[in-house]
């Protein structure tokens, strides 16, 4: 069993070292089979317009009229020809050369298949060493389990940090629609300020309704994320050293209602004012989580490095 194992080992082994090749293969090749198909098109549709246009031409030189042109009509005929001869030259070189890309291209993803299936065996045969090496008590079972353990909560705070990412996006795209809205409103009831009448009157209170809701709900993807970011920091902070100040203070820089009309120019003012602040939390808090997000996954390479390093030896 021993020998079936390290066996599988070595061939997964030189698997993974031509996994980053065979994928970078199948890019290269998809990107020319995509340019080859293009230029395949374009001939085509070139070759069927040269050919439509030939063919009226030499249905205009069998009429009476033509008969008076002939000299002139077999002149454009004759370049239209060759024009055309050179067309289907280029779209069969095109196809021919389209065709053998394709090929190529299928080879190389049933060759990057068996090597994902090589490194799916390695990742097992990994397993699979691992368990005998712990029934067997050998001395760097211990070790290993250590490093599942890590891993597994590595994993855990990975997820997290993907979660929070998750709400700092809705997070964002609601201030996107409030800066529109904002901008839309302001105008409207500047509008409605200098005398607009009825109609402008209605229109400022219909972008404000929108404007309400619009809040209202970036009120309520700030509230969640900062739940979420107080739970988070419960278990792994953002940063080493100094927590991040900002979680606490997401409602309290935003608009003080809690989803009720705007109702006024000074309050629309008044979230345009703090929309830039906001922002510029929601964008700390992003690069936070994107750093802390690259220290979990270089942490958990480490970890699997290791891991294979012990289960190699």
């Amino acid at each position: 069993m021993a020998d079936g194992i390290e066996g599988r080992l070595v061939a997964g082994a030189a698997a993974r070292a031509g996994q980053r090749g065979a994928q970078e293969a199948v890019g290269r090749l998809q990107r020319r089979v995509d340019g080859l198909y293009a230029e395949t098109r374009h001939f085509a549709a070139r070759l069927a317009e040269l050919d439509e246009r030939l063919e009226r031409l030499e249905a205009k030189s069998r009429s009476w009229f033509g008969q008076l042109l002939s000299r002139d009509l077999d002149e454009r005929l004759e370049l239209l020809r060759l024009e055309a001869d050179e067309a289907e030259d280029r779209y069969d070189e095109a196809r021919t050369n389209f065709e053998a890309a394709r090929n190529e291209l299928d080879q190389a993803r049933e060759r990057q298949s068996e090597l994902a299936a090589g490194v799916a065996d390695y990742d097992a045969a990994l397993q699979d060493k691992e368990e005998r090496l712990t029934t067997a008590g050998d001395p760097r079972a211990t070790r290993l389990a250590e490093i599942a353990t890590e891993l597994e909560r590595q994993a855990a705070v990975l997820q997290e940090a993907d979660d929070l990412l998750t709400s700092v996006g809705w997070s964002g795209r609601a201030l996107d629609t409030l800066e529109h809205l904002v901008g839309r409103t302001k105008k409207a009831a500047l509008n409605d300020l200098v005398g607009g009448g009825m109609l402008a009157g209605k229109a400022k209170y219909d972008e404000m309704d929108a404007l309400s809701n619009a809040a209202a709900y970036a009120e309520q993807c700030l509230g969640k994320l900062k739940d979420e970011l107080l739970v988070y920091g419960e278990r792994q902070s953002l940063q080493t050293g100094e927590p991040l100040d900002s979680r606490a203070r997401f409602l309290d820089v935003w608009l003080d209602s809690s989803g009720h009309d705007v109702r006024s120019l000074l309050q629309v003012l008044e979230a345009q004012h703090r929309l830039p602040r906001t922002r510029s939390l929601l964008q700390q808090v992003d690069a936070d989580l994107r750093d802390r997000r690259a220290t979990i996954s270089t942490t958990i390479d480490q970890l699997i490095a290791e891991r294979r390093h012990l289960l190699a030896e």
